[in-house]
């Protein structure tokens, strides 16, 4: 039996066999108090007959996991393969918004041909000269394939840009952006290999008064 001393609470284990029934002194070890110690007879008395379990059925808990729900999941199947499929057949689209995703357009395989795309324009300058009291304007250059691949070789297109003032707009732009002019001109060869270039020289064409300057674009 556990007996505990009432002075410190110190805790002892005494054997119930030291102690008569009506019981004697004992004295603590720790702060030497002395008292009568009587025995503890509940360790006499018989342990209660545990209760029978009734046989029942414990209910399942709920799992905290939500079951697959298959009408979910074709749902996000058909939005990925609608994504999918704008990323595909929209390649091009996205290449005009954003031309850095050619390239990784390139390393799936899907490869798209914008106009004028791995292709670069150099030494270009228009020259103006004299025929029958006319001004004629001609374009020159070279068109280069700065890509890994074979590229199409577009139109050139030429605008004649000045004052609005001189010429009606062809774009309704006002000031030095005004397109007086434009028109377009084919290369002899429709496709560059991977770092070949081309020179291309416009045939001549009057100038229109008031033309400050000229773009070439693809």
């Amino acid at each position: 039996m556990i007996v505990t001393c009432p002075n410190c609470s110190k805790r002892y284990m005494l054997d119930e066999a030291l102690l008569p029934k009506e019981g004697r002194k004992v004295r603590c070890i720790s702060c030497h108090h002395v008292w009568s110690q009587a025995l503890d007879v509940s360790s006499f008395l018989p342990t209660p007959p545990l209760m029978e379990l009734t046989e029942g059925v414990i209910p399942e808990h709920a799992s905290s996991k939500k079951p697959f729900s298959w009408t979910g999941g074709m749902i996000l199947l058909a939005i990925l393969l609608s994504l999918l499929s704008c990323l595909v057949f929209g390649r091009k689209i996205i290449a005009t918004l954003w031309p850095q995703s050619e390239r990784l357009y390139d390393l799936v395989g899907l490869h798209i041909d914008l106009p004028g795309s791995g292709l670069a324009l150099s030494n270009t300058q228009s020259h103006v000269h004299n025929e029958d009291a006319i001004d004629m304007v001609m374009v020159s250059g070279d068109v280069v394939n700065t890509s890994h691949r074979v590229r199409s070789i577009p139109p050139l297109k030429i605008s004649c840009k000045g004052e609005s003032s001189h010429s009606k707009c062809l774009n309704n732009d006002k000031g030095k952006d005004c397109v007086l002019d434009y028109y377009e001109h084919r290369l002899s060869e429709t496709s560059l290999l991977p770092g070949e270039q081309i020179h291309f020289e416009t045939a001549p064409r009057p100038k229109i008064q008031g033309t400050h300057h000229i773009s070439i674009e693809f």
